[in-house]
């Protein structure tokens, strides 16, 4: 399984690179529901570009996609990651701690030993959307991911832009 699993495909794609792929369908699929639980959640807020304050930096919006595989090398489900481009903040201006707090494999694998050791039943969770947790210390601005359009909205989608209320995905916070 190990060597199925290397062979295949782990390249992570951009927006443009994901439209070329036989199953570009399936990453279209996953972008909507993507955008559909930041939506759910209250992460951003839909604004007329002429509301955003004058000479506030507008940041770009990233797509990442990526096939999520099992061990045998079959697909699991296609990924599609939201990101704000963090590198267009300014340090001092709208960004100041840049801080992501992670474990590292040392620290699971000390964990999993003690528990084995110790018998002690272990159980795996998944946070769905799990950077978005936090508040926005300023605000950011981003313009509308490439392939979204505002259903209903008079004027174009450029006319538009995100106000952010929770940390995305990229961004420096």
């Amino acid at each position: 399984m190990t060597l199925v699993a290397e062979k295949q495909d782990t390249e992570a794609y951009t927006f443009k690179e994901m439209l070329k792929q036989l199953d570009a369908a399936d990453f279209i699929q996953a972008m909507m529901k993507e955008a559909s639980d930041h939506e759910s959640r209250d992460h951003w807020t839909v604004i007329p570009r002429s509301k955003a304050p004058l000479g506030e930096k507008i940041i770009l919006a990233i797509w990442a996609f990526k096939r999520k595989r099992f061990p045998d090398g079959r697909i699991t489900k296609w990924k599609a990651r939201l990101c704000a481009h963090g590198g267009m903040q300014t340090y001092g201006v709208n960004c100041w701690d840049t801080d992501a707090p992670t474990v590292n494999w040392i620290s699971i694998r000390f964990l999993l030993v003690v528990a084995h050791i110790l018998d002690l039943n272990t159980q795996a969770i998944d946070f769905v959307l799990a950077f978005p947790q936090a508040d926005l210390e300023v605000p950011v601005y981003m313009e509308l991911p490439a392939g979204m359009d505002l259903e209903g909205g008079g004027g174009s989608s450029s006319s538009y832009v995100l106000k952010l209320s929770k940390c995305l995905n990229g961004l420096k916070q």
